[in-house]
């Protein structure tokens, strides 16, 4: 049987976030594991009078690829990129057998390929093709949320079924207030961090490009980020789980760096290359309905009541500033204790709003 959650959720990607359009190509990635919803994503392109194109991946073959790949073959992206470059639109599905399956992988040639793959995101992030990123509940993804599929995928469902119109108009009001600012800082727990955003805008988050949503994001200037950070809540990147991670920056740069656990991936990141050191984005999270973290960024960078600060390449949209192979989001919570400042006025607490 059909769940009417999964067809919902291929609607807000299909008709909301790409608008896909008669006679448009569109580009659906996902492994095998997300079926039902590359499935209803499918259906809802073909209704829409657009063609679908299928990336289909299969458990084990990542791991396959860096166990056996040379050098040459972690460079090699050129049937991805013709593709990237053939489609209107992209719609990747995450989801997978096993979050842990690249663990053992050798973190040096995971830098390798994503310095590789970057140029996709640069294609995107440049307009090249409409786009977006979803999840679709899993037996792994919730194995490292700790529930149960079920109570999972309600989680899941709950945060990215939304009326995301309703959404934008509640998030306008902080980032007016933000955009007046020079200064944010973020004081909490064995943090306290400034960062620049003079003359920045912020960028409203309402399901364009991620699905669940809900963010207020800025391009920093990169060069003037001053103080030091703990992330409290666990992060997953490529494959590692990293936690306890402890940054101090200096004219920007991050100047020292050690993690409780996967120390080694975090140094590794921050050696990708010199754009790795410095932040290419601040985002502030507004969907208070997500209330916990799930190790999964796409859901808790959104969490009401935190900020993310991502090391690496900024995005241009925001207005740009530092480049890098990277892009790698942080989730701070500031539930307990912590406090947002704009040019030094307190105007959060707690993760509550003051205005």
């Amino acid at each position: 049987m059909r769940d009417p959650r999964v067809e919902q959720l291929a609607k807000v990607l299909v008709g909301h976030s790409i608008k896909a359009k008669p006679g448009e190509k569109v580009l659906i990635i996902g492994a095998a594991e997300t079926s039902p919803l590359i499935k209803e994503t499918y259906r809802q392109v073909l209704r829409a009078g657009a063609h679908p194109i299928l990336q289909v991946g299969l458990a084990e073959l990542d791991k396959i690829f860096f166990d056996e790949a040379s050098d040459e073959q972690l460079q090699d992206i050129e049937v991805m990129e013709w593709l990237y470059h053939r489609a209107d639109a992209v719609i990747r599905i995450l989801g997978g057998a096993n979050n842990k399956e690249l663990t053992g992988v050798d973190p040096q040639k995971l830098t390798a390929r994503r310095r590789a793959t970057a140029k996709l995101s640069e294609y995107l992030m440049k307009g090249g093709a409409r786009w977006v990123l979803t999840m679709f509940p899993t037996q792994a993804q919730a194995q490292d949320a700790e529930m149960s599929l079920e109570e999972y995928e309600d989680f899941v469902f709950s945060a990215t079924n939304v009326d995301y119109a309703e959404m934008e108009r509640s998030m306008k009001q902080a980032a007016e207030r933000f955009d007046r600012a020079n200064k944010v800082r973020i004081v909490g727990k064995e943090t306290d961090l400034t960062v620049d955003i003079a003359g920045r805008k912020g960028i409203v988050c309402a399901g364009e490009h991620n699905v669940p949503d809900g963010e207020i994001f800025y391009s920093p200037n990169h060069l003037l980020t001053e103080g030091h950070i703990y992330y409290d809540w666990p992060t997953v990147y490529n494959g590692r789980e990293i936690s306890g991670i402890r940054l101090v920056f200096e004219k920007g740069r991050v100047t020292r760096a050690s993690a409780e656990k996967g120390e080694d991936a975090l140094l590794a990141a921050l050696d990708t290359d010199e754009g790795a050191r410095y932040l290419g984005e601040l985002g502030i999270g507004m969907n208070f309905g997500i209330t916990r973290p799930t190790k999964d960024i796409l859901f808790d960078e959104k969490i009401g009541g935190s900020v993310h600060l991502a090391l690496g390449r900024a995005y241009e949209e925001a207005g740009g500033g530092n480049q890098s192979a990277i892009h790698w989001d942080m989730v701070k919570n500031l539930k307990d204790g912590g406090e947002i400042y704009l040019d030094g006025e307190l105007v959060q607490k707690d993760g509550k709003w003051l205005f």
